[in-house]
């Protein structure tokens, strides 16, 4: 099953470590971050918004930069009318990546694929061309893999055997330096007062907040006017 939601990246804001918003997962990022010498395997479960794409987007371009070859299939962009077919292209790109000296293969949202008969096998594919290779397989999900289920009996150990992290959400004070952030690549500012009455009245979820800040900036280039508490209020009816 799905559920993941992908936070809208423009083209001024590019996930990357640096710009991930740590709060209480430094202990992931300082893993991630880390030299390691052989296979590695890691599983990140989190509530939808929680950051999960937004990371392993980051990863992904942490490794590239370091010429390594990195494939991320992003789960939540199954084609539904043909889900086999998109499948199979994936895993051929995923596997060939994985063939390369400490390749990474990255999964979003792994859980659309338990609907996908022959997504098992591939995985199991991936996983052990990785190993070989010494390569690294990050995952995410929900829940942990102790609460996935897999047909694929060996799939199951292997998933169960991988380094596990669950994400923290984050908190009033982390949201504002995600929204910050994303409002500096823009080239303006958000003053206290804009984010501490969007905190207040606004949705609590993170991609809501990301989604509402675009529909913010379009609203200031258009009215050609500063983003105040007002201009808010018109915009998002809170």
């Amino acid at each position: 099953m799905s559920g993941q939601i992908t936070l809208p990246i423009d083209g001024t804001y590019s996930a990357t470590l640096e710009n991930f918003v740590v709060g209480e997962n430094a202990e992931l990022l300082n893993s991630l971050r880390a030299q390691c010498s052989g296979f590695r395997g890691v599983w990140i479960s989190g509530l939808v918004s929680s950051g999960r794409s937004h990371l392993l987007a980051a990863y992904r371009a942490h490794v590239a930069r370091q010429a390594r070859a990195a494939y991320l299939v992003s789960c939540g962009a199954v084609d539904h009318a043909q889900p086999q077919v998109w499948w199979s292209m994936q895993q051929q790109q995923a596997l060939k990546a994985a063939q390369s000296q400490g390749a990474a293969v990255i999964i979003d949202d792994i859980g659309v694929l338990q609907n996908l008969g022959i997504a098992e096998e591939g995985l199991m594919s991936i996983y052990q061309s990785l190993h070989a290779a010494g390569g690294e397989l990050l995952i995410s999900h929900t829940t942990s893999a102790l609460g996935v289920e897999f047909a694929l009996a060996d799939l199951n150990s292997r998933m169960r055997g991988l380094e596990h992290f669950a994400l923290v959400p984050l908190n009033d004070a982390d949201k504002a330096q995600v929204l910050t952030a994303r409002a500096q690549a823009k080239g303006y500012e958000l003053t206290e007062a804009v984010l501490d009455y969007w905190l207040r009245r606004g949705p609590r979820d993170l991609a809501t907040l990301v989604a509402d800040l675009q529909r913010l900036d379009q609203a200031t280039l258009v009215h050609q006017r500063l983003l105040t508490v007002p201009l808010l209020k018109e915009v998002l009816g809170y």
